[in-house]
C-alpha cells in the first residue's frame, strides 16, 4: 500500500477500534480507493482465524519486531493470482503470533497427511512438519538451540530451487520457539526448508 494516510485496517476488521476510529476508518476508505481494496482483502481474516478452536490454543510468550508483516509481505514470492490469499494468511500468522496462539494454530494445522523431518547445525535443532493448506503448505516448526529474541526467517525451497518466504518470528529469551508458517509452494512440490537468523545468517536446513 502507498496510502500515506492508511488506517489501521486489520485492527478495524478484527473489532479492536472503538467508535470513533471505526468511524475515521470508515470515512477514510470512502475517498480512497486504495484503502478500500485493502480492507477488501483483510475482511476474510475474522473468518480465517475462527478455524482454530479456541479450546485447543495454547499460550505463547512471543514479542513479534516491529514491521513484522511488511517484512515478511515484501518477501514473498507469490503469483498475482494467488496475492491476496497469501497476504492474508501472512497477516493471520503476523496477529496470531501477537497474541500469543502459535503453538495451538500450528497443531491446528498439522494434519494426518503432514511430512515432518527434523535436523541440526551446531546448537540449532528444527522439526518441521509440511502439510496441504489450501492452495500451499502450512508449515509447523519447532526450533531450539538459537540466541535469545533473535528473529527467524522461514524459507520453503520449492523442485525447481526457488525460494519462497514462509514467515518470520522473534525467538523466546531461552532461544527457543514454536510457529506455523504458510507458503504458496503446493506441498508435492517443497523440497526443503530452510531457517535464517539476524542478518540472514542459515541456521538450519531440513529436506522434505
Amino acid at each position: 500500500m502507498t496510502c500515506r494516510e492508511a488506517p489501521a485496517l486489520g485492527a478495524y476488521v478484527l473489532g479492536a477500534l472503538g467508535p470513533d476510529e471505526r468511524r475515521a476508518v470508515e470515512e477514510h476508505v470512502d475517498s480512497c480507493a486504495e484503502c478500500a481494496a485493502e480492507l477488501a482483502e483483510l475482511e476474510g481474516l475474522p473468518a480465517l482465524l475462527d478455524r482454530v478452536p479456541h479450546e485447543a490454543l495454547e499460550p505463547v510468550a512471543v514479542a513479534p519486531s516491529a514491521g513484522l508483516f511488511d517484512r515478511v509481505a515484501a518477501a514473498a514470492d507469490v503469483r498475482p493470482a494467488r496475492r491476496s490469499r497469501a497476504r492474508l494468511l501472512l497477516v493471520a500468522a503476523a496477529l496470531v503470533g501477537a497474541v500469543g496462539l502459535g503453538a495451538g494454530v500450528a497443531g491446528q494445522l498439522a494434519g494426518d497427511d503432514a511430512r515432518s523431518r527434523s535436523a541440526s547445525a551446531g546448537p540449532v535443532r528444527a522439526t518441521v512438519s509440511a502439510s496441504a493448506d489450501g492452495d500451499g503448505t502450512a508449515l509447523d516448526i519447532t526450533v531450539a538451540g538459537l540466541r535469545a529474541g533473535e528473529i527467524c526467517t522461514m524459507v520453503a525451497v520449492d523442485d525447481q530451487g526457488d525460494r519462497h518466504a514462509a514467515g518470520e518470528w522473534p525467538t523466546s529469551p531461552a532461544g527457543d520457539g514454536r510457529w506455523v508458517g504458510w507458503t504458496t509452494v503446493d506441498p508435492g512440490a517443497l523440497d526443503e526448508v530452510v531457517l535464517l537468523g539476524d542478518g540472514g545468517r542459515e541456521l538450519v536446513r531440513l529436506d522434505l
